[in-house]
C-alpha cells in the first residue's frame, strides 16, 4: 500500500524528538563517567539548546506520536478497503516486522552492559540489567507491569505497550466490524474516565502507559475516519490549527494537541511532491531504526570515550552531537536494508508457509 508521505514525514519526526530528548542520556545520572548531572536548570548546554530546546524539553511526547501514528496509519492498512485478515497474518506482519531488531538490539546492550559492569562496575542509563528481565524483554512484555523499571534497551518499552493496543484494535476493530467510530469514541472516553477516577489507584499506576497508549491510538483512528469523511485538505488544516490553539490555551492538553498536530500534517500531504516523497517514505523506514539504535549508540560511544582517555565535555560539542546522529542515521539506513528488511521477509514467507 502506498505510504503516506505526511504521515511518514511525522514520524521520523517524532523519532527525533525522542533522540534529542535522550541527548541527556550522556551525562549523570545516566552516564556516570560524566561530571556534569543534566537538570532543568543546566539543559541548556547540550548541543544547539537555543534551536532545539523544544526537543531536548519536551522530546518525549515523541512516543505520543508515534501512537497516534499508529492509530491512524493501522486504520489506513487495515480499514480502508474493509479488509478481511486472519490474526495469524495479523500475528506475523507484526511480529515480523517488530521483533527481529528488537532481538538483535536487546542482544547488544546484553553484552555493552555486561561489559560496562565487568569492567567499571556499573552500568549506563538503565540498571535493571539481570536475567529476569532479561527474560520480559525477550517475551516482549518489558512494559506490561512485570518489570522494576527500565532495562537494557529501555525504548521498547513503548513498543510492548503498543502490542497490546494492537490486538485490541484486532479483535474490537478489525474483527467486528459494526460501529467502529463508536466504539472508538467510547474507547477514548472510558480509558480517559479511568485515568481522571483513578489516577492515584495502583492499578493505574502500573498500567498509566497502557491506557495513555490506548487513548492516543484510539484518537488515531477517529482522525482515520474523520480525514477520510471531510476529503478536504483546507478543512483539515483549519480544524488542525483550531485544536492546536485549544490544546495550548490554558493549560496543556495532550489529548487536543495530539490530532492537532496529525491533521495538520496530513493536510500537507498534497503539497508534497516528486522526490520529496520518496525522501519523507525513507526517513520513515529509518524511524524504527532510530528508535532502537540510539541507546546502544550511546553506551558504545560511552565506553569508547573512556577506554581511549578522552574529555567527556566533548559530549557539550557540536561535532560530537553531529558525529552521533550521522552514525545513528547510517546504521539505521544499514540495519532497515540488510537486516530488519530481510528479516521481515524471510519470517513471513516462514511463518505462513507453516500450516
Amino acid at each position: 500500500m502506498k505510504k503516506i508521505a505526511s504521515v511518514e514525514l511525522l514520524r521520523f519526526i517524532s523519532a527525533m524528538m525522542v533522540i534529542i530528548w535522550h541527548y541527556q542520556q550522556f551525562y549523570l545520572p545516566y552516564n556516570f563517567f560524566s561530571d556534569m548531572e543534566i537538570v532543568i536548570t543546566n539543559r541548556n548546554e547540550q548541543p544547539f539548546y537555543n534551536y532545539l530546546s523544544l526537543f531536548y524539553n519536551y522530546g518525549n511526547r515523541g512516543v505520543d506520536l508515534f501512537f497516534i501514528i499508529s492509530g491512524y496509519v493501522f486504520s489506513h492498512v487495515y480499514l480502508l478497503k474493509n479488509k478481511v485478515i486472519s490474526f495469524k497474518s495479523f500475528f506475523i506482519n507484526r511480529f515480523a516486522r517488530l521483533y527481529p531488531l528488537h532481538f538483535l538490539t536487546l542482544i547488544i546492550v546484553a553484552i555493552l552492559q555486561f561489559y560496562s559492569f565487568k569492567n567499571f562496575d556499573n552500568f549506563f542509563v538503565h540498571y535493571y540489567n539481570d536475567v529476569y528481565h532479561f527474560i520480559l524483554n525477550t517475551l516482549f512484555v518489558s512494559g506490561w507491569g512485570f518489570e522494576k523499571g527500565l532495562s537494557f534497551n529501555g525504548p521498547i518499552w513503548s513498543v510492548s505497550v503498543e502490542i497490546i493496543i494492537y490486538f485490541v484494535f484486532f479483535f474490537l476493530i478489525i474483527n467486528l466490524k459494526n460501529n467502529r467510530i463508536l466504539k472508538s469514541v467510547l474507547a477514548v472516553i472510558v480509558l480517559i474516565s479511568y485515568k481522571k477516577l483513578f489516577s492515584h489507584n495502583f492499578l493505574n499506576i502500573i498500567s498509566m502507559n497502557l491506557i495513555n497508549c490506548g487513548i492516543i491510538f484510539f484518537e488515531g483512528i477517529l482522525v482515520y475516519y474523520f480525514v477520510k469523511k471531510i476529503n478536504n485538505d483546507k478543512i483539515n488544516f483549519f480544524v488542525g490549527i483550531t485544536l492546536l490553539a485549544v490544546s495550548i490555551a490554558g493549560n496543556f492538553k495532550i489529548y487536543v494537541f495530539l490530532p492537532s498536530v496529525l491533521l495538520i500534517f496530513l493536510s500537507l500531504e498534497n503539497f508534497i511532491r516528486g522526490k520529496i516523497v520518496n525522501l519523507c517514505g525513507f526517513l520513515g523506514y529509518l524511524t524504527y531504526g532510530t528508535y532502537l539504535w540510539h541507546l546502544p549508540v550511546q553506551i558504545l560511544l560511552m565506553i569508547i570515550i573512556k577506554k581511549i582517555g578522552m574529555d567527556y565535555s566533548i559530549i557539550d560539542y557540536k561535532i560530537f552531537f553531529f558525529s552521533y546522529l550521522l552514525i545513528l542515521i547510517l546504521l539505521s539506513v544499514l540495519s532497515y536494508h540488510f537486516f530488519e528488511k530481510k528479516m521481515r521477509l524471510l519470517l513471513r514467507k516462514k511463518l505462513n508457509s507453516e500450516n
